[in-house]
């Protein structure tokens, strides 16, 4: 379930710039003074189906230290766990006192953006007919209604269904949730507007795709979802919640830990392949991350939105040296739960939160990539290495509340 005080809010602006340790300038002067041709490139990394290679910041071009200061801030901003990704490697990861690298975490709406993925293997498999396939094909109940009779599957992923959903202190799912049938709940709300007319947040929509997948491919989404997505991904340690009749909820209610989050972002970042093998169509993932919506955010940003998936622009100059704006798309939750993934830079940053600020996980992500220095390694630094460390260890300890 999105964040209820700011539903349409998930990023952040006027990030202030930390100034540089010592350890970081000493890296600057290094790297500068290292002949261009001498410097290494990257090593590609190995798929991290078993688990991630961790390497140090510096290796894949980003300061230790940089990543410290993050740590750092974020641990007072109710953050319970990050890790940053960067050229297929685990860089760094830091997790509060409830949190674990083994513990699976509650991804909230993070949740939409697996099923939106599922819906495109379905569709490669030919269980579902098209985007354009009518719900009614499903619910018979909906044929006689000139409006509900058109609401497509693309419509149920872009948030246009037009069906109505109360989003005020998240009405419409509460009493989705204490209703004895769920979708039924779903299938007798009026039509508000002609579907692809209006974008407007539905958690009922997200779970009638489950309900659709379900009947199409003869198992729960959950199932489907072991099959499909997570065995090939070495996704194990999971759990994902059902409504009373037993259908996976395809609006929220999975677990993942956050190593798996990641893994979710990098596929995406590789286009769907994983190992050689294409787990998701290549033409969905871009489908999936295409904007079909234009969005304004209450901050003065804008962004969009496609199928499950954000996007936004970053702010130009966040890379030190660089004037250039980089694209990028993520799966959100309420509270800052957050897959980043940033295809030009090779990052992806997962994050778990509780946070009532909305702002707050595109903050964390900014001074992420203000972490990158380089586009080949850059060299060592056992100072900033220890620094890390440090904040890592900090970042455990029980903050007073």
């Amino acid at each position: 379930m999105k964040n209820k005080k700011n539903p349409l809010v998930g990023s952040g602006q006027g990030t202030s710039t930390l100034s540089m340790s010592a350890a970081e300038t000493q890296m600057e002067q290094m790297s500068a003074t290292m002949p261009k041709a001498e410097r290494p490139t990257f090593q590609k990394a190995n798929w991290p189906t078993a688990g991630w290679s961790m390497r140090t910041p510096e290796s894949q071009g980003m300061h230790a230290s940089a990543l410290a200061k993050m740590f750092k801030i974020f641990r007072h901003q109710a953050v319970h766990s990050v890790a940053v990704i960067r050229n297929g490697y685990l860089v760094a990861e830091a997790y509060n006192d409830r949190t674990n690298p083994e513990l699976p975490q509650d991804m909230k709406s993070v949740t939409k953006s697996v099923t939106s993925a599922l819906i495109g293997i379905a569709l490669s498999e030919g269980k579902l007919e098209s985007v354009n396939q009518q719900a009614a094909d499903f619910f018979p109940e909906w044929e006689s209604d000139p409006s509900k009779s058109t609401i497509t599957i693309k419509h149920l992923l872009s948030m246009t269904s037009g069906i109505a959903w109360d989003n005020n202190n998240e009405q419409s799912s509460t009493e989705m949730m204490y209703s004895p049938d769920w979708v039924q709940y779903i299938l007798e709300r009026r039509a508000r507007v002609a579907p692809g007319t209006s974008f407007n947040y539905s958690n009922g929509d997200a779970h009638l795709l489950s309900a659709m997948l379900s009947r199409a491919v003869g198992e729960t989404m959950y199932e489907y979802a072991q099959s499909r997505l997570f065995g090939p991904l070495g996704i194990t340690n999971t759990s994902w919640n059902h409504d009373p009749q037993g259908r996976t909820i395809g609006a929220w209610a999975m677990a993942l830990t956050l190593r798996d989050m990641a893994k979710l972002g990098y596929l995406y970042l590789n286009e769907g392949e994983w190992e050689g093998q294409a787990i998701i169509p290549k033409a969905w993932v871009h489908e999936s991350l295409n904007k079909k919506v234009a969005l304004n955010y209450s901050n003065g940003t804008q962004g969009g939105y496609g199928f499950y998936w954000w996007s936004k622009t970053l702010p130009q100059g966040l890379i030190k040296g660089s004037k250039k704006a980089y694209e990028m798309f993520y799966a959100s939750g309420s509270g800052g739960r957050r897959i980043y993934v940033v295809p030009e830079l090779q990052l992806v940053v997962a994050l778990t939160a509780e946070s009532d600020d909305a702002d707050m996980p595109e903050r964390l992500l900014h001074q992420v990539v203000q972490a990158i220095r380089a586009d080949n390694p850059l060299p060592e630094n056992v100072i900033a290495g220890d620094e890390l460390e440090r904040a890592v260890r900090l970042f455990k300890m029980e903050i007073e509340s």
